[in-house]
């Protein structure tokens, strides 16, 4: 027997249909079916396997299942897939697990069941208040405005030789192959990457800005001369046919600074053609890289439109006076969004500081604790009156 249901004005049809197979049973249960969902309400269908004739344990999975689906689907449906795709790590591990926290209520508005299999379908209402607070505790990168417009000036060397566009940046040199890794894989995860074979500045370019090695400065004039918002500079290196390192360094040419930087290595696999190794080697890695850059970057670039916030930190553990000092000029001087840091108290075994911001605690705890230039390593804690505690490590000097 098959169910659908079908409305023609106020009238609700129900349809049934035969379908192969032994029918054991069909119960339906019509709860709050009101009309469309509301904009935090989504359907989501559920399946459970009834082993030993134990149907109230298939029907807990079976509406378990259904509500993991719906907070699937609002998220979906909310994030839109660019957001998705830009975040599933912290998707998957930080908000899908603990979807029935976020759930207000649910309805089963039909069940179904068929040999061993039952089914539910169920109107999941979404507690928006607890999503919210989940999306800004996993620091959820979220697309704003007009796409990132990105340039790539990554090299790639084989054998020591290194070949790299801007040597000669007036003769015409196709998309490398890593180029085109990148391209691909920054653009489905909603960026503009600028094709620099179609848009080359008409510009005399200096010898600094034709070597291998460009300093971060003309790695940003690079950025400016194809009026790209992001450039990342880096080097593929080809290593006796076997492995491949990539090396990627990512710079927001409008506030000057590089935003972040990581490497990745793969191992080419043997029994494929030279070529298709390598290039499947290369996108495995791209595609790893850039789903760990895109959030970081778009998290950046957005925190232009955040209100500034003071926050105040308190810091323990610190060995020296020295060692308070280096964390300050760290967050003046490295720390993109720090407007000011100011002393505003001092006790036994700890200072507390306060730190005017351009967003919120998350963003800048992320861009703390994962900043590369960190003077030492700090564990994080929350004070009781609800502010920020940072712990030196123990046998940090």
């Amino acid at each position: 027997m098959g169910i659908s249901f079908l409305r023609g004005g106020t009238k609700l049809v129900l349809v049934c249909g035969l379908l192969c197979g032994s029918i054991l049973g069909t119960s339906l249960s019509f709860a709050g079916m009101g009309g469309e969902p509301e904009e935090n309400e989504v359907l989501a269908i559920g399946t459970g396997t009834i082993f030993s004739g134990n149907l109230a344990s298939a029907k807990k999975s079976a509406i378990s299942q259904a509500l993991m689906k719906g907070v699937e689907n609002y998220l979906m449906r909310r994030l839109g897939s660019q957001n998705v795709v830009n975040n599933f790590q912290r998707l998957i591990q930080e908000i899908i697990p603990k979807a029935e926290e976020e759930i207000e209520n649910f309805h089963i508005l039909a069940e179904y069941q068929i040999a061993d299999k039952y089914q539910v379908l169920v109107r999941v209402r979404i507690n928006e208040k607890v999503i919210d607070k989940r999306l800004r505790e996993a620091a959820f990168a979220l697309t704003e405005g007009p796409l990132i417009k990105l340039l790539f000036l990554v090299s790639e060397t084989k054998q020591g030789v290194s070949s790299y566009w801007w040597k000669d940046p007036e003769v015409y040199y196709g998309l490398s192959s890593t180029e085109l890794a990148l391209h691909n894989a920054f653009q489905k995860r909603g960026f503009s990457p600028i094709n620099r074979t179609l848009n080359m500045p008409e510009t005399e370019f200096s010898e600094d800005l034709r070597v291998v090695d460009l300093q971060d400065s003309d790695v940003l004039k690079w950025g400016r001369l194809f009026s790209a918002r992001v450039v990342i500079y880096g080097q593929t290196e080809i290593v006796e046919e076997k492995e491949l390192f990539l090396t990627l360094r990512a710079f927001d040419v409008n506030q000057d600074v590089q935003i972040c930087q990581d490497m990745q290595i793969e191992t080419i696999e043997e029994g494929l053609e030279g070529q298709e190794a390598m290039i499947k080697a290369l996108e495995g890695m791209v595609n790893q890289l850039a789903e760990r850059f895109a959030p970081t970057i778009i998290r950046m670039i957005t925190s232009d439109y955040d209100q500034i916030q003071q926050l105040e930190i308190m810091l323990i553990g610190l060995s020296s006076h020295k060692q308070f000092k280096a964390f300050v000029d760290f967050l003046r001087k490295h720390v993109m969004g720090v407007k000011s840091v100011r002393q505003i108290r001092v006790r036994k075994n700890s200072i507390s500081i306060a730190v005017e911001f351009q967003g919120d605690r998350y963003r800048f705890l992320d861009r703390v604790l994962n900043h590369e230039n960190l003077p030492f390593h700090l564990n994080i804690a929350e004070t009781e009156e609800g502010n920020i505690l940072l712990k030196v490590e123990s046998g940090v000097s």
